[in-house]
């Protein structure tokens, strides 16, 4: 290697060292300017709220929502849970079925809970089915169902259907089956989703 690639090495290593250096100051900057944007907003709530926001999330399902916000926003435990709560209530003007349920991801911070909402144009009880295995069409009057509770542990008819399951399995496709049913105990309709659940663990 003769002198003059020598050179050349050194030029264009030394320039790359610069650009390097020079993409880092860039970041930081950047990043310390939106820390301080984010911090001086997070007394404002109506700027949190506009900024805390229910979006699907292809990667855990495909009618599955997820809360978004701010890498380093910090809220308030009852500010959060207020917000959250007025998001779900506005998504609920809509009507949700069991083919079509309103699901929500972990939004109050639960680990690996998710949320489901739909109605009925009747009272029904409802309940659940949730494996990692795969389902096979034949069997499912089989499976060990678990009855859906209201607030107070009990299992009661409603058109309005307000749930969470919390017994799901991070890193794995959660398979789930929900049936509504009527006072007699027949199935009146099922339907069943997948659900890809993250694991929550650092």
């Amino acid at each position: 290697m003769n002198k003059y690639m020598i050179k050349r090495i050194i030029k264009y290593g030394f320039l790359f060292l610069i650009l390097v250096v020079l993409t880092q100051i860039v970041y930081n900057f950047g990043k310390d300017s939106y820390n301080q944007y984010i911090d001086s907003h997070e007394n404002d709530l109506e700027w949190v709220e506009k900024n805390i926001v229910l979006e699907d999330d292809y990667k855990i399902g495909s009618q599955v929502k997820v809360v978004h916000m701010p890498e380093n926003l910090s809220v308030s435990e009852e500010d959060y849970k207020n917000i959250i709560n007025k998001k779900i209530k506005s998504l609920l003007v809509n009507r949700y079925s069991i083919e079509s349920p309103l699901l929500i991801y972990n939004p109050f911070k639960e680990e690996n809970s998710l949320y489901i909402y739909f109605h009925t144009g009747e009272k029904y009880y409802a309940e659940y089915y949730t494996t990692t295995e795969s389902i096979a069409i034949k069997g499912v009057e089989e499976l060990k169902y678990q009855p859906f509770l209201n607030e107070n542990g009990k299992q009661v008819m409603t058109s309005s259907h307000y749930y969470v399951i919390d017994s799901l399995v991070p890193k794995k496709k959660n398979n789930i089956i929900i049936r509504i049913l009527d006072e007699n105990g027949e199935v009146i309709e099922a339907d069943n989703f997948i659900v890809n659940i993250p694991n929550t663990k650092k």
